[in-house]
């Protein structure tokens, strides 16, 4: 590939994105004796499927395969985004469940007494900020790269329980990827499957179905910036990018 690359030339645009959830939001970023904690962290494999109204397949085994899902496969999809935080400080919810069968009305731990099944589910609460406000900073940020001319969605649900989210979108206007040499730091997660080049440093952030990296510093790989955003290019997007080419 040459060392500029005009992505509107391959009907690729690009978005940031600021996600804001209209509900409580819930998925198991980690889970210590029955407590379930989720972390203000949205993994770049589930955004991706939400704003490309798929749904992952069934499968088999304990560990997802995103790669291998015929029906959500990732150079198939009209989207793909990075993974997305949230600067702020969160507040959180914790409810207290007592799990029952429903037919048998015990707990089903023991055989010979009927004790509580205690367990705790760790929730984002709500967040929500005007569009007219000058200067954002609630809300989960991150980039999407859209593919002929998809339109993207406003609302979407994403968790284990479907919890409706909004997002504001903001197109960087004539996006232009460069090949650096330099080490660099996205203003963004990432996923270590899309990097190209070489990694320097990272701050690991564990979450299923596997880790990201903050403050990641990468040389020798693809950036688009502008205007306070240095986003890194993924591995998807250029394979993509180089299948058209």
């Amino acid at each position: 590939m040459e060392k500029a690359i005009h992505l509107n030339e391959y009907d690729v645009c690009l978005f940031m994105g600021r996600l804001y959830n209209h509900d409580y939001l819930w998925f198991s970023s980690n889970e210590i004796s029955k407590i379930s904690t989720t972390q203000p962290v949205i993994h770049n494999y589930a955004l991706s499927y939400a704003l490309s109204h798929r749904s992952y397949g069934i499968f088999v085994g304990s560990t997802p395969k995103y790669v291998d899902d015929p029906d959500g496969e990732f150079g198939s999809m009209p989207v793909y985004a990075t993974p997305a935080d949230c600067k702020e400080t969160v507040s959180r919810t914790t409810i207290t469940f007592n799990a029952l069968d429903t037919r048998t009305l015990t707990t089903g731990d023991s055989k010979t007494m009927n004790t509580p099944n205690l367990g705790k589910r760790v929730y984002l609460d709500p967040i929500w900020e005007p569009r007219e406000i000058q200067r954002p900073r609630k809300g989960y940020q991150f980039y999407a790269f859209v593919f002929d001319n998809y339109q993207l969605p406003s609302v979407v649900r994403i968790g284990k329980k479907s919890a409706p989210v909004r997002i504001w979108w903001e197109e960087i206007t004539e996006p232009v990827a460069f090949l650096q040499e330099k080490p660099r730091r996205p203003t963004h997660l990432i996923n270590p499957l899309d990097i190209n080049g070489k990694l320097i440093s990272f701050d690991p952030v564990i979450i299923p179905p596997h880790m990201l990296f903050r403050m990641a510093t990468i040389a020798e790989d693809w950036w688009v910036f502008g205007k306070g955003h240095a986003v890194h290019v993924p591995k998807r997007v250029l394979n993509r990018i180089g299948s058209a080419a």
